[in-house]
């Protein structure tokens, strides 16, 4: 689709990362074949601007515009392209979060993903893949670590080797703070809190724990009780597909690595030729994951 030229100058300046530049262009586009228009103008632009801005949020747009000031470009710095530099056998596949942010992020993926990504050299992963397969390496023999910053599934946890889940616990702890505003419940797409007499009620088995509706408790009534990660080991996507299973809800990082050492200790133990976490998981079940944790 055409454009007007002030229009396109326009949105390729507005500060979203590189991987989200082409959403707003093609946005852009479907609201000026909405307003029946053969080319993109400024009002198209300035819609998408706004609606982009509302989506991010304030704090967000702020981190965007001091890192587009620096001249920082976002697929220059991809944390998740340092993560898979080099030989190895293993990748990490990080959560939109890693460039700058995200308003639901709940953990850092990035510095996990660091701190992991060392750990996998001190075990020597890669010698150990390796010397494990009988046959030459494809894209699939990969030991594939995801972590999303929040419960959202955004890096596809449940179908790989070892899913990782940032979790808020959420908890109505100052009754005496809340002005019964109905924030908490506009916010929580997974009607999991609800409005009643003495304030909001949680329904827990509606609850993702992403924490969104104590981030935007206006009074502090809401709050996080608890913060950790979700692990899940074994998935599996291709010919043989196979849903990860949960080790456990919300623990501490600490036990991430432990579980993780467990994993990878299991495969050095047991895995044969061309064999995955997955089958491990099935052969053994989560009794050896569940090691010392």
């Amino acid at each position: 689709m055409e454009w007007e030229k002030d229009a396109k100058e326009v949105v390729d300046s507005i500060p979203v990362p590189e991987i989200m530049k082409n959403m707003t262009i093609l946005y852009a586009e479907k609201l000026a074949r909405k307003n029946k228009l053969a080319k993109v103008s400024m009002s198209e632009v300035i819609q998408t601007r706004n609606d982009y801005f509302d989506l991010f949020g304030p704090n967000l747009m702020k981190r965007l515009k001091e890192i587009r000031e620096k001249g920082i470009s976002d697929d220059s710095i991809d944390p998740q392209t340092a993560l898979n530099q080099g030989p190895l056998l293993y990748q990490f596949e990080l959560c939109h979060s890693r460039f700058i942010g995200c308003t639901r992020m709940v953990i850092n993926a990035v510095e996990l993903g660091k701190k992991l990504k060392q750990k996998l050299e001190d075990w020597k992963v890669t010698e150990m893949i390796a010397d494990k397969f009988d046959v030459p390496f494809m894209p699939h023999t990969l030991f594939t670590v995801s972590i999303s910053s929040c419960p959202n599934n955004c890096t596809a946890a449940e179908v790989k080797d070892f899913g990782i889940h940032g979790i808020a616990l959420p908890a109505f702890s100052h009754p005496d703070k809340c002005t019964k505003c109905g924030k908490c419940v506009e916010v929580c797409i997974d009607e999991a809190v609800v409005m009643e007499e003495g304030g909001p009620v949680i329904i827990q088995k509606h609850c993702k724990q992403c924490g969104a509706c104590a981030i935007e408790c206006p009074t502090g009534a809401m709050t996080i009780a608890q913060q950790g990660y979700r692990v899940m080991v074994g998935g599996h996507f291709g010919r043989w597909h196979h849903i990860a299973k949960e080790v456990f809800k919300i623990g501490s990082e600490e036990k991430v690595i432990k579980t993780l050492y467990n994993a990878i200790e299991l495969l050095r133990k047991e895995a044969k030729s061309e064999e995955h976490l997955y089958h491990m998981v099935e052969r053994f079940g989560l009794e050896p994951i569940y090691k010392n944790l």
